[in-house]
């Protein structure tokens, strides 16, 4: 019971220290890319913090069983390299024991992940897209700055000064240039504006425009060097942003769990199927791990880590690989991504636990031979 214990531990005290370090890793990574963003203009400066607050719990997709494998095998190649191990084995305590003690932290961390997959994630991604979406339909939020160009759908706009108020933007000094095909001729046809003045607002529908007062239009089609000018004492532009990201799939992020299980559409179930995923993969990492771990005192406490990484990889990728497939429709739901672990279970788990139960077993004819 005390040695138990202490491999328990021993356990669990190494997944913390290495979820604390690739968490640290996965923070400092995601901040650069939020900075980034916020750099660019393509996020505002104040919603920051709660962006990078609100990627927390992706990271835990990869690295609660992660952090899990890593662990059982830093734990148990230790043991083994500091000829822990033998002893454990002399009395009386074999691999089982090892794979019980295992499986019972692969619980605790299924749980967890369990938690942070069905729940916290895609309560986290509706959050981080309310405020992307509220960021970007927020005039005061718009990547408009004085004397820099600024792309708004098919425009590029260029403002001589801009005037921050509470809840808007006052926009003196206006330049936009527009090149598009038109209908009839299929010709492109290029459009130069100069405002004096302007202003953002919100339609009926909540769509945004941007209002220009007191100014002239310049249009000219293909290389016609005739050119038409307009003036106007005041024109409407629509404000558009470019979708960067798939807009079902981003749906299926950030719908709810429960939602996904009561849906029948294929897309859904398959969402369902990856979030559930990394619940399964921490018992089938953890059988593996323990096999692995037992190594010669003479190959040293991190021989294994190399080949366990590659299994690691390996397995999230045809993860991957899978989920790619079911969504473009040419693979059956079922088995689906669940043909994974069953794979691994099948070709991986059984072989590695079959060669070193073998090799208990040798040893304990043999000493029963020399009796």
């Amino acid at each position: 019971m005390i040695l138990t214990s202490y491999v328990f531990k021993d356990i669990v005290k190494n997944q913390i220290v290495v979820f604390g370090v690739v968490f640290a890793i996965f923070m400092c990574q995601s901040v650069i890319k939020i900075l980034g963003q916020a750099s660019s203009g393509d996020l505002p400066a104040g919603v920051v913090v709660e962006m990078v607050w609100y990627s927390m719990p992706t990271f835990g997709f990869l690295l609660i069983p992660l952090t899990l494998f890593v662990g059982i095998i830093m734990s148990l190649a230790r043991m083994s390299s500091d000829s822990e191990m033998v002893v454990m084995k002399s009395i009386g305590i074999s691999g089982f024991d090892f794979m019980k003690i295992a499986l019972i932290i692969s619980i605790f961390s299924a749980i967890f992940c369990g938690f942070n997959c069905l729940y916290f994630q895609p309560e986290a991604a509706a959050a981080q897209k309310k405020i992307t979406d509220n960021s970007q339909n927020n005039p005061q939020y718009l990547p408009i700055e004085s004397g820099k160009f600024t792309n708004l759908g098919d425009y590029t706009i260029y403002i001589q000064q801009v005037k921050n108020k509470k809840k808007d933007k006052d926009l003196n000094q206006i330049y936009i240039v527009s090149s598009m095909k038109t209908m009839i001729e299929s010709k492109f046809e290029t459009s130069f504006l100069a405002a004096s003045g302007g202003y953002l607002k919100y339609d009926e529908n909540g769509d945004q425009w941007l209002v220009l007062d007191k100014g002239q239009a310049y249009r000219t089609k293909g290389i016609d060097p005739q050119l038409k000018r307009v003036k106007f004492s005041t024109m409407n532009i629509p404000v558009n942003f470019e979708e960067t990201e798939d807009q079902s799939d981003i749906d299926m992020r950030v719908t709810p769990t429960s939602d996904l299980i009561k849906s029948d559409d294929f897309k859904a179930k398959v969402e369902l199927q990856w979030r559930i995923s990394p619940i399964i993969a921490c018992f089938i990492l953890a059988m593996i791990a323990v096999p692995l771990s037992m190594v010669n005192p003479r190959q040293g406490r991190f021989a294994r880590l190399g080949p366990a990484m590659f299994i690691f990889v390996f397995y999230f990728l045809i993860l991957l690989l899978i989920r790619n497939i079911l969504n473009s429709g040419s693979m059956w739901l079922y088995p689906g991504m669940y043909i994974v672990p069953i794979g691994f279970l099948l070709f991986v788990v059984i072989p590695l636990n079959r060669q070193k139960v073998g090799v208990v077993r040798k040893k304990k004819s043999a000493s029963k031979a020399q009796a």
